[in-house]
């Protein structure tokens, strides 16, 4: 299975290589010389695919026009006026028959290569030959011209009878990429490749900023951070819970909001559970996390914990809470300790001539 596999990908490599290169133009050129070698004009062509490929020095000879023009049928040969030595190309025109047929007869007739050339059209044409034992008898080369090029060609040869033509296999350096279709493609792959990570990094920003505006709430997006709630132990110093309405107790654990407000852990926890956003129930401003939020738990034991949040109540609230724990403790230490009701009247009554009068 896996020799198989390796089997089809290598014949897939093959065929993306050959249509690489049928769809990638082989560079060559038809060059006029003329003036006595004094001056070159240059034109666009593509070789054949059949036939003998151009020799690196390229093919020279003088440029005649086949007779018939389309060449499907046997031409006259060439007709050399002057030096002989360079021989003859023959200019065929396109249509009527196959690219194969029209060079087999070029090459009948004796001329050197062909030239076939487009007809009300510009464009570029890779010839490809019909019938394999026409391609097998075939063996000089053929180029395909434009329209243009074959015009301008006539035009040349009619001025100067001299002038002769060059078939190269190949353009001068070219620094356009137009010229290179390798590099061209891979400037194109690299330039979509650097988008698309573009496009990828701001992509993914974009969500990250977006997740955490949905994760802390509109309101949380104007202050830098999402704010947590505290954990803290009571310690008398606030007063009681808005959502079961009983008392602290000392020694119980309370979650105090970022808005200042406290609740008890057992009250709140399950208030946020059935909440859609986490919100304070008093104000409803935004709340990060409640489960792992305990940024400090603190336990005093003396009356005035600055580190409490919050205004601290007035000394008259905190005289009657110690007056109703005194209360409750002598209560407890039995009748030998028990003080009678005027003792304790008394108590009351000096504790309230040393209450300070409370502002306005």
């Amino acid at each position: 299975m896996g020799r198989q596999r390796q089997a089809l990908a290598l014949r897939v490599v093959k065929g993306s290589l050959i249509l690489l290169a049928l769809l990638v133009p082989s560079q060559a050129l038809v060059r006029a010389v003329l003036d006595g070698n004094s001056s070159t004009v240059d034109f666009a062509d593509l070789p054949a695919m059949f036939g003998v490929p151009l020799a690196p020095e390229g093919v020279q000879g003088y440029l005649m026009e086949a007779k018939p023009a389309n060449a499907c049928h046997p031409i006259e040969g060439p007709q050399l006026v002057g030096n002989s030595s360079l021989g003859a190309i023959v200019l065929i025109r396109r249509y009527d028959c196959t690219f194969d047929l029209k060079v087999l007869h070029a090459q009948q007739a004796g001329f050197k290569a062909a030239i076939v050339h487009n007809v009300l059209s510009d464009d570029l044409v890779r010839m490809a030959h019909v019938y394999g034992e026409l391609r097998r008898q075939i063996s000089i080369p053929a180029v395909f011209v434009s329209e243009a090029a074959s015009q301008d060609l006539r035009v040349i040869m009619g001025c100067d009878k001299s002038a002769h033509v060059l078939l190269l296999p190949n353009y001068p350096p070219c620094p356009d990429l137009d010229c290179h279709p390798v590099l061209a493609i891979s400037w194109v792959l690299g330039r979509a490749l650097a988008l698309l990570t573009s496009m990828t990094f701001i992509l993914r920003h974009l969500w990250n900023w977006l997740w955490s505006w949905w994760s802390c709430g509109p309101a949380a997006v104007k202050t830098p951070a999402c704010q947590k709630a505290q954990v803290r132990t009571f310690t008398r110093l606030n007063d009681l819970c808005a959502i079961c309405l009983d008392e602290y107790e000392e020694g119980e654990q309370l979650k105090i909001l970022p808005c200042s407000h406290t609740y008890h852990c057992k009250c709140i926890d399950p208030w946020f559970s059935q909440a859609v956003q986490r919100s304070c129930p008093v104000c409803k401003q935004s709340v990060a996390s409640t489960e792992d939020s305990s940024d400090s738990t603190i336990e005093s034991s003396y009356e005035g914990d600055p580190s409490l949040p919050g205004p601290p109540p007035p000394i008259w609230a905190i005289q009657a809470r110690l007056r109703s724990r005194r209360l409750e403790l002598l209560a407890r230490a039995g009748p030998h300790q028990c003080c009678s009701a005027t003792s304790m009247g008394v108590a009351e009554a000096v504790e309230s001539s040393e209450r300070p009068p409370d502002p306005l």
